[in-house]
């Protein structure tokens, strides 16, 4: 874990163009996804790190869950939500990890052809 922080902060915070942009351009308010705001019919997959070291995957996970109950009592709009969870990654992992892109791309690909039948 500990290294993979190190590699996260010697990245963010030292490479000039990289933190000037998460600094200046970067709208995070933006980067907010309210599942009732997402349209029923809406796909949604959530993939998670399971030893992240910025996002808090159990909480995002639990409410993942709770959105999904709601959904399925009627006490909410949104779709459901489908989410995976990579117990031995970190923050950013599947970015250099060609195995998680296969198992993207393999999960994307099976709720796809679900879809369709």
């Amino acid at each position: 874990r500990f290294a993979n922080e190190t590699k996260i902060r010697l990245v963010a915070s030292s490479e000039l163009g990289i933190e000037t942009y998460l600094r200046r351009s970067f709208a995070w308010y933006n980067s907010e996804l309210w599942l009732e705001d997402v349209a029923p019919s809406t796909r949604v997959y959530v993939f998670l790190s399971s030893r992240d070291e910025i996002v808090n995957s159990r909480g995002v996970t639990e409410e993942i869950s709770c959105h999904n109950r709601r959904v399925d009592r009627g006490e909410c709009g949104g779709p459901v939500v489908e989410a995976a969870v990579w117990e031995d990654a970190g923050h950013a992992n599947c970015v250099t990890n060609p195995g998680r892109w296969r198992d993207m791309r393999e999960r994307l690909w099976a709720a796809e052809e679900a879809k369709v039948r």
